[in-house]
C-alpha cells in the first residue's frame, strides 16, 4: 500500500466511522432502550414529550446519515461535510458528554473517549482533502 492509498483511507474513514456512529444514534433516538444501553442509563424511561423530542433528533440524526452518504462519495471535494460534522456536531456532542462527566456521570467517559477520536479523525479527514486539492495541477 502506497502513501496516497494511505492518505485516501485517512481522508475517507472519518466519513464512515460519522455514517456508523448517526445511524446508531439515530436509531437510539428512535429507541428508547438502545439510547439507554448506549448511555448506560438504564433508569430512563421518557415521557410522551421526551420521546417527542428524542425522535426530532432522531429524525435529525438520520438526515445527517444520509448527508455523509453523499459526502463520502466525493470526499474530497465534498471536504466540507467533513468539517460541519466535525465542528459543531461531533464537537457538541463531546462538549454534552464534558459536562455529564463533570456532573459526576461516569458513565458517559466512552462518549468523551469517542467523541475525541471522531473529532480528532475528521479533522484530519478535512486538513488531508485540503492538502490533495493544493497539490493538484491546475
Amino acid at each position: 500500500m502506497n502513501r496516497s492509498d494511505l492518505r485516501k483511507i485517512a481522508i475517507v474513514f472519518p466519513y464512515w466511522l460519522g455514517i456508523g456512529a448517526d445511524a446508531l444514534w439515530a436509531i437510539a433516538l428512535f429507541s428508547p432502550r438502545v439510547f439507554n444501553t448506549l448511555t448506560g442509563n438504564s433508569e430512563l424511561d421518557p415521557s410522551q414529550d421526551s420521546r417527542f423530542i428524542m425522535a426530532i433528533g432522531g429524525v435529525l440524526m438520520t438526515g445527517w446519515t444520509i448527508l455523509l452518504l453523499w459526502a463520502v462519495r466525493e470526499p474530497i471535494e465534498r471536504r466540507f461535510v467533513i468539517l460541519l460534522t466535525a465542528f459543531p456536531v461531533v464537537f457538541g456532542f463531546w462538549a454534552i458528554a464534558l459536562i455529564q462527566v463533570l456532573a459526576g456521570n461516569s458513565l458517559q467517559i466512552w462518549i468523551l473517549v469517542k467523541t475525541t477520536i471522531l473529532f480528532a479523525s475528521m479533522i484530519t479527514s478535512y486538513f488531508l482533502a485540503c492538502s490533495v486539492v493544493r497539490n493538484r495541477p491546475v
